[in-house]
């Protein structure tokens, strides 16, 4: 039986933000800060057994990140002008 997600399939980054930000939504996460959701992302691929995207592995660089959040502005935003920490959207919270 194949992997439900192939970690080196270009799109697994976003694919394992996606299921991360499900699973805090899920659990009534209002808000976070964006180094916990790269820490979880690294961890994410670790479990899986599988060498962590150049793009999160470094905790100083926050960029790819912060563009894995700016491209879903359908269910996260902002919470603060710095872009640390992060909101999800739920009913009534849509501008």
């Amino acid at each position: 039986m194949s992997p439900l997600l192939d970690a080196d399939d270009p799109n697994s980054l976003d694919i394992v933000c996606d299921v991360i930000l499900v699973d805090w939504f899920n659990a009534g996460v209002d808000r976070f800060d964006i180094r916990d959701l790269r820490e979880e992302i690294e961890a994410h691929f670790k479990d899986m057994d599988r060498p962590v995207p150049a793009e999160v592995a470094d905790p100083r660089t926050l960029v790819p990140t912060l563009r894995l959040l700016q491209a879903r502005p359908h269910i996260v935003r902002p919470a603060r002008v710095t872009g640390i920490e992060w909101q999800f959207l739920r009913n009534g919270d849509r501008e």
